[in-house]
């Protein structure tokens, strides 16, 4: 898997092919998308249109818990209207939509709840067996949830994305993960995963700008370099060419060893996002969302305690 790769949410559709083609031109071959972002035909589609080969791209998918669910699921409703469709035609529709007959990455979104985590993680497994998947994955997930996976799956997860930033450093997750041969990848590192807006807070942070202007790069590829350092895949997303060639651009500077802990430092353990750790607090813990054996987890040592 390539390390670099193209986020391809909230894209807007008359931005996508030239995003995705200009991004092939600079390098990328890494495109990350999911059902839930309509657009996997759009990615396709201009891939063909510029002549690509499937076999020259690696691509990310997943699926949500609202493949299932009438307008999707929601925690907090007493009824979600299910839609009737069966775990296996869910998934096939990623096949159908990237008009291939292999993907290379296919994550589970949030691997809540568990119950309906199993069941798509086994179908997962069986395609990645039969090699019409060559790697499984999750988003957000702690180790409780990985071990719910390994009752009914002995294919260990390949990745878990998750939110990484200079203020949310997620230092033991990343660790957990690169002992069991996980792969972190980073994701709503410069913005919130539902938005295009960047985060200021990171972009104008004097500190970042300062160790930017050294190295004569913009703030964004010294947090990406941070990232890549610590050995941690990343997908940031742009339409914006300047800003595509910026993000590729990675390979010809080096953070020092001072530099790597000042950015370390600015961690504030806040989530843009959800917090993951919420799923092990009552009452959501106690809603039928975790079985009882996995709510007694008390999280890692500092982790468990952000908000």
């Amino acid at each position: 898997m390539p390390q670099v790769g193209l986020g391809t949410y909230l894209i807007p559709d008359r931005e996508l092919e030239k995003a995705v083609t200009t991004a092939y031109d600079l390098g990328y071959r890494k495109f990350d998308t999911a059902l839930r972002y309509h657009n996997e035909a759009g990615i396709v589609k201009a891939l063909k249109k510029h002549g690509i080969n499937r076999n020259d791209v690696f691509i990310t998918t997943k699926i949500s818990i609202d493949a299932f669910f009438k307008g999707g699921y929601h925690f907090d409703r007493k009824i979600n209207l299910w839609n009737f469709k069966t775990v296996k035609r869910a998934v096939q529709e990623a096949f159908d939509n990237l008009e291939t007959d292999y993907i290379d990455l296919f994550l589970i979104h949030w691997t809540m709840p568990i119950p309906w985590a199993q069941r798509v993680y086994k179908e997962l497994t069986r395609l990645n067996k039969e090699g019409r998947i060559r790697a499984i994955g999750v988003c957000t997930s702690l180790p409780p949830q990985f071990d719910a996976l390994a009752e009914v799956s002995d294919v260990v997860s390949a990745v878990n994305q998750f939110e990484i930033s200079p203020l949310n450093t997620q230092k033991n997750l990343i660790r957990w993960c690169q002992d069991k041969g996980i792969v972190a990848e980073a994701m709503s590192t410069f913005s919130h995963y539902r938005s295009n807006e960047p985060r200021l807070e990171i972009i104008e942070n004097p500190v970042l700008k300062r160790i930017a202007e050294s190295h004569h790069k913009a703030v964004v590829q010294v947090v990406l370099r941070w990232l890549l350092q610590q050995g941690i895949s990343i997908i940031p997303k742009t339409w914006n060419e300047k800003y595509l060639a910026e993000n590729i651009d990675l390979f010809e500077f080096e953070l020092s060893t001072d530099e790597m802990a000042i950015i370390d430092s600015l961690d504030q353990g806040r989530f843009l996002n959800y917090n993951p750790y919420v799923a092990f607090q009552k009452p959501f813990s106690s809603m039928g969302r975790f079985p009882k054996k996995y709510r007694n987890w008390n999280g890692f040592e500092s982790d468990n305690k952000k908000s």
